[in-house]
């Protein structure tokens, strides 16, 4: 979007959309584990677990991985194969390996404690923009806009009127509909729309913005189709679908040999299809995930 129509950003409609969205909030928030507490490890392990995850899905996992390990150094100092362990079933394990070099960096180099300036925790490895900013704000109380999935959602529908925007012009969104305190909650408040009304097929008649929002002044946003049956097929017996598959078998043995582990990750697997399965371990094995025995045919978690 060219500069010179971002100029014609209302600021009425941000004070409106503001007031409908933090009003509705105060009264509707959704009752989340990481939003009890302002602890900055917490706080990191459901920005990490939540990228690209269902909430539900979520809040199992991030209970049982703090019990496990309750502290950033207890999760510095265990073995990567338990990481992976505890994280096996919620998809995407790099994630667990990332937050696990991010946990042995602070405890190295910061002294076991997270840094709350900005771009300190943007130099932590693993760490984005929006992780960054999340911990920032949610954790330390930081002026920060966030911009995730949801939140440039809704920005860009309420504010104008668009159905898609590029990075930039979310975060520059983001950061001019932030309000002056209480940002924090401002971000949990339009995570919470989005999750629940301005989804990729809207509800706009019981959205709480309705009112102020430019989508709905044009006659609402349209309604676009959720494919969730469609992308659930298109998952099922993708590459990702049996990486995660063969993370999980491991995470329940020691070691296994290869075939024995292609028959728990692929119905009706056969011996031709383990030049399939070893394509498939090799790129595990080269982002640290498994370990290859190749002298005795095996792999294991790392």
């Amino acid at each position: 979007m060219s500069t010179s129509r971002l100029r014609l950003l209302d600021n009425t409609r941000i004070g409106e959309v503001r007031r409908a969205i933090r009003g509705w909030y105060r009264t509707n928030a959704r009752d989340l584990p990481w939003r009890r507490t302002s602890d900055p490890y917490r706080i990191l392990v459901s920005e990490i677990m939540l990228q690209q995850t269902q909430v539900q899905r979520v809040i199992p996992k991030y209970r049982a991985f703090l019990v496990r390990f309750p502290t950033l150094r207890a999760l510095a100092t265990a073995s990567l194969a338990d990481v992976l362990r505890m994280w096996s079933g919620l998809g995407y394990n790099v994630r667990a390996k990332r937050l696990w070099e991010c946990a042995m960096f602070v405890v190295a180099h910061h002294g076991s404690r997270i840094p709350s300036d900005i771009e300190t925790l943007r130099a932590l490895p693993g760490i984005g923009r929006y992780t960054a900013s999340a911990v920032a704000s949610f954790a330390f109380g930081a002026h920060e806009a966030v911009a995730d999935v949801n939140v440039r959602r809704v920005l860009a529908r309420a504010l104008l009127g668009r159905e898609s925007i590029d990075d930039a012009t979310a975060w520059w969104l983001a950061e001019r509909a932030l309000p002056r305190d209480h940002a924090s909650t401002w971000s949990q408040a339009l995570m919470d729309v989005g999750a629940r009304f301005c989804r990729p097929a809207p509800d706009c008649a019981a959205c709480p913005a309705r009112r102020a929002c430019a989508s709905s002044a044009r006659g609402g946003a349209p309604a676009i189709r959720e494919r969730k049956a469609k992308r659930s097929e298109k998952f099922v017996g993708s590459r990702r679908y049996y990486r995660g598959r063969v993370v999980r078998a491991l995470a329940g043995a020691r070691s296994l040999r290869l075939h024995v582990l292609g028959e728990q990750v692929k119905d009706g697997f056969a011996t031709t299809d383990l030049p399939w399965l070893r394509s498939l371990l090799a790129d595990l094995e080269r982002e640290g995930l498994i370990a290859l025995n190749a002298r005795h045919d095996r792999a294991a978690l790392p």
